[in-house]
């Protein structure tokens, strides 16, 4: 403050030398008949590089003034910040090193999604219970056998005819099997499966596109909403693979569907690393 004082001060005292020197100039030219009695002429543009020159005088004092650090208050200060902010083990504020202690290899360890160590039949059962009023209607079927646990959505439940894009009233199903089935550490196959009646339009030639279409649309649709990736392989089976007779309505209707095969893990098992998981335990070995 002392020394913001003086500067003022100074620029004061100063502005009024100039501006009495530059009245006697004036004065004397008004006497002598040149000029007006206004600051024309050659010397006017002095008064204004003299109050420049004051200006910037007295922002460099000021500069100067405020670059004087106090130590203490500055480490006072630093002393309440870590506080506050509990700083325990970093000491940067207070002239530490501050190297921020992390992995011993250099790379932090990935977050991983815990993997469900669930049952075929503890997963049937959660089904079963959260997906009931789609079963009570005929929407859905679960089925648990040697073969694994099948779940079996009939085509009035997720497409038009002739179609492959799914209908809203099945985001509700589609949703709720992902969650059930997200983290599950089981080899997942979506199968998309037609009636033998062919198909020849312009999106789809054939009985064979369209149930590779409807599988990978379920598959999609479902691993947006949380359904595993690894593990998991899509299907199309056309009319090869029936269920009921294709000689009357109700077996084709039957025949129309998709389906999600859920089956325990083998050694023989693909995975995401284009070998099996029997390859892949003996290049460990």
């Amino acid at each position: 403050m002392i020394e913001l004082y003086f500067v003022i001060q100074f620029i004061e005292i100063d502005d009024d030398k100039n501006l009495g020197l530059f009245d006697e100039m004036n004065i004397r030219k008004t006497k002598n008949g040149s000029g007006d009695g206004h600051n024309t002429g050659a010397e006017r543009y002095l008064i204004t590089y003299a109050d420049l020159i004051t200006l910037l005088l007295g922002l460099f004092v000021i500069l100067y003034s405020s670059s004087q650090v106090d130590q203490e208050k500055f480490k006072d200060m630093s002393v309440a910040l870590s506080n506050y902010f509990k700083a325990k083990d970093s000491k940067v504020l207070l002239g530490g090193d501050g190297v921020i202690s992390g992995h011993k290899d250099g790379v932090p360890e990935p977050i991983l999604n815990p993997i469900s160590q669930r049952s075929l039949s503890e997963i049937s059962s959660e089904i079963n219970e959260s997906l009931k009023k789609f079963i009570e209607m005929g929407n859905l079927e679960i089925k648990l056998d040697e073969n694994g646990l099948i779940i079996q959505m009939p085509e009035k439940l997720l497409f038009k005819s002739g179609k492959a894009e799914i209908q809203p009233d099945a985001n509700s199903v589609l949703d709720t099997l992902a969650k059930i089935l997200e983290g599950t550490n089981k080899k997942i196959s979506i199968n998309g499966h037609t009636d033998i009646v062919p198909i020849r339009t312009f999106q789809f030639e054939s009985n064979w596109h369209l149930s590779v279409t409807r599988a990978m649309n379920v598959a999609y649709k479902m691993i947006r909403s949380g359904l595993p990736e690894y593990n998991l392989e899509v299907k199309g089976f056309g009319a090869q693979r029936p269920i009921a007779d294709n000689t009357n309505e109700d077996g084709k209707a039957r025949n129309r569907r998709v389906e999600i095969i859920l089956q325990e893990l083998t050694v023989d098992s693909p995975t995401n690393h284009v070998y099996t998981k029997k390859d892949s335990i003996t290049k460990k070995n």
